[in-house]
């Protein structure tokens, strides 16, 4: 069996994460399954399945090299201590065992000698190893096949035996990326100048301190005073938390006094717990931008049918789920590369949010068309364990479907069987257009009609603009259909679904009730009287001397307007670039519109149009909400991550900042953050 390379984690380009070469020593050929399940439990389940690490791994590219040794297990070495097991001097060697291991590595288990050492030939047989199977290699984990625990480490170098957990590691990468100091404690006594490390300091003054930011104003500085101190000065919180409460407490960098740590055990004190508050925005700060991650491609499901509506953010080749509580958001889940099904993630991934299998939950509906040789749709569902796995894909083409670059979807359950199915378009790609409807069969996708080229009194072009809603109450998802561009005049097109197919109920030419169609109109799909039927609002802010909105009720079969704004709306100046979403901001089962506009006025604006079954109000928010300022960049995704019957919330996001505002009773920022999502006990990353 020749020596190999297997890349275990592919986040990205070498040039562009960070590397790690995984080396294996005294695993003979009958020991790689040994090895490779040892990687898997200790480096992907282990450390990169928790906090952190979990959270940004796709800065990490990790390189597992089997090298095939002679002999099963490493060289050993056995020292009389002479009863000073931390002073080496006087060691002497009792005895050594040598192996023929591709390494040479010899175990000692002790301490003092770093639990192990070199052989003769040791740095040199590594180099070549990495110079040959991973030669970008940014750090380094070494295995030796022995049972027992220990290791060493530095330089970017961490060699342990098998004995240990991931804890070791997860530490160890707290010094290797991170320049994390050791914060657990000995008798010495520190009395040097200030240390570099963030996580260590022998400052006392609160207004000067390192982490000041993260220490509540309630908290006494120092907060643990004495040898390797706990809280002993003040009464320490109902509610304080030993790994996240953030304080000034004595004892760190490997010495018992003179040095403080910021919390009473952090994982580079106790191995097993998370990152502090300090440890862990130092890792984000040094490693985040080789994340690549951005909050521009966001999308609002409640994917635990909990009835909050949660947050799945893409960035290239990963996606992450964070679990909304009423107030904030928290990570469930992240996936570099693909999901078990499998698929593999590209920037090109198109997301598509639905109850396609009737629990309750949203799944997730992907689509590419960019990234491959041939388009691919999947069919992402909750996989039990606060993630999504892969239940179907279609390569290239489905039964009486051929996917194509520009093939567009309308979620919406167009059978009335309480799954949301697929409509899929495509006016561009062929000699004529094309619309389909994809049942949802709960573990899948049936083709169930295909339209070519014309449907039911409407002759189809590339120009058609599509929205999804159930206009006659039925239960069944039916079709608007606006052109406002292919033809001498604008037609609108209402198709009722029977479950298997489509029928014109009503075409509009050139006019709707009390509205003029011009090419620039925008519709907005929204049962505005809750009667459980789906209207339209309908914008035009380009083609008249002023700005239009109306609302347009259906009657089941028709269209009839229930008001028309001409210029304004009561609470709301309209002009041409203001942007419209619905929501059901007053939770009464009457559907509302969000409206922004960042390019008219000399600041921008953010507000919302209540509706009262026939009339709209409007509210509004100028430059600022909370802390939030209202940019040109900013886009939104209206959702209900609090919960309750209300539709009332705005995910706003851009490339840096993601925030959560609550409509009611006025526009209001309930979380705000930067560059990464994390919740703080205390304090924030900026």
């Amino acid at each position: 069996m020749p020596d190999s390379v297997t890349q275990v984690l592919n986040s990205g380009p070498v040039g562009a994460k960070i590397n790690i070469a995984v080396l294996g020593d005294g695993f003979a050929a009958a020991d790689q399954t040994l090895y490779n399940n040892k990687v898997q439990e200790f480096l992907l389940d282990g450390v990169f399945g928790h906090d952190y690490f979990y959270e940004d791994k796709q800065a990490f590219n990790i390189f597992r090299v089997n090298l095939i040794s002679v002999d099963s297990g490493v060289s050993t070495r056995q020292y009389n201590e002479n009863g000073t097991p931390d002073d080496p001097s006087d060691d002497t060697i009792v005895s050594t065992t040598l192996r023929n291991t591709s390494l040479g590595y010899i175990f000692s288990g002790s301490w003092a000698h770093c639990w192990l050492e070199n052989g003769a030939n040791t740095s040199t047989l590594v180099h070549n190893a990495l110079n040959t199977w991973v030669p970008d290699y940014n750090l380094v984990v070494i295995f030796l096949n022995n049972p027992n625990y220990g290791g060493c480490g530095g330089g970017g170098f961490q060699v342990v035996p098998l004995g240990i957990d991931w804890h070791v590691l997860a530490h160890e990468f707290g010094h290797g990326l991170g320049a994390l100091a050791d914060e657990y404690c000995t008798s010495r006594v520190y009395s040097g100048s200030e240390p570099g490390n963030v996580d260590v300091t022998i400052n006392t003054n609160r207004n000067t301190l390192k982490w000041r930011n993260f220490v509540a104003p309630a908290t006494p500085i120092p907060t643990g005073k004495g040898s390797c101190a706990g809280f002993n000065q003040g009464t320490r919180p109902a509610d304080w938390d030993d790994t996240q409460s953030v304080g000034l407490f004595e004892g760190g960098g490997t010495n018992g006094t003179g040095m403080y740590r910021p919390v009473i055990n952090c994982r580079m004190r106790g191995n097993t717990p998370e990152y502090c508050p300090i440890c862990y925005t130092q890792m984000k700060r040094i490693n985040d931008a080789k994340t690549e991650h951005t909050f521009l491609d966001c999308h609002a499901g409640d994917f635990n049918g909990d009835g909050k509506d949660d947050l799945l953010i893409h960035n290239n080749n990963s996606i992450q789920i964070f679990r909304s509580n009423g107030s904030q958001m928290d990570i469930v889940f992240s996936a570099v590369e693909r999901v078990p099904g499998s698929w593999q993630f590209t920037a090109g991934d198109q997301f598509y949010i639905g109850d396609f299998n009737g629990d309750g939950k949203k799944e997730v509906a992907v689509y590419n068309s960019t990234n491959w040789i041939m388009p691919y749709l999947g069919l992402l569902a909750d996989d039990g364990a606060n993630g999504l796995r892969l239940i179907a894909r279609y390569d290239g083409s489905m039964p009486g479907w051929q996917f194509s670059k520009d093939d567009r979807f309308y979620v919406g359950d167009f059978d009335g069987d309480r799954k949301q199915d697929l409509f899929v378009f495509n006016g561009t790609n062929w000699a004529f257009p094309y619309l389909g409807m994809l049942h949802s069969t709960g573990s899948g996708f049936q083709l169930v009609h295909r339209y070519d080229g014309t449907m039911p009194s409407w002759q189809m072009t590339k120009g058609d603009q599509f929205y999804a809603g159930d206009f006659n109450g039925d239960g069944k998802c039916d079709l608007f259909v606006f052109n406002g561009s292919n033809w001498a005049f604008p037609y609108l097109g209402m198709l009722s679904s029977n479950g298997s197919s489509l029928s014109m109920a009503h075409r509009y030419d050139h006019l709707l009730p009390s509205w003029q169609m011009t090419k620039g109109d925008r519709f907005y799909v929204a049962d505005s009287n809750g009667d459980g039927k789906a209207d339209l609002f309908v914008f035009n802010g380009d083609n008249w001397s002023i700005a239009y909105l109306g609302m347009l009720h259906s009657t089941g079969s028709a269209l009839s307007m229930a008001h028309r704004y001409d210029g304004s709306v009561p609470g709301w100046q309209m002009r041409r670039h203001d942007q419209f979403w619905v929501g059901d901001i007053a939770g009464d089962g009457k559907q509302d519109l969000f409206v922004y506009n960042c390019n008219d006025w000399a600041t921008q604006y953010l507000g919302s149009m209540t509706s009262s079954g026939s009339a709209l109000s409007a509210t509004w928010s100028a430059d600022w909400v909370g802390e939030w300022n209202l940019g040109t960049v900013d886009r939104f995704e209206p959702c209900n991550y609090e919960g309750g019957k209300a539709h009332r919330d705005l995910i706003v996001h851009n490339h840096d900042w993601l925030g959560l505002i609550r409509a009611t009773p006025t526009m209001q920022l309930q979380k705000i953050y930067y560059r990464f999502i994390h919740n703080y006990r205390y304090g924030r990353n900026w």
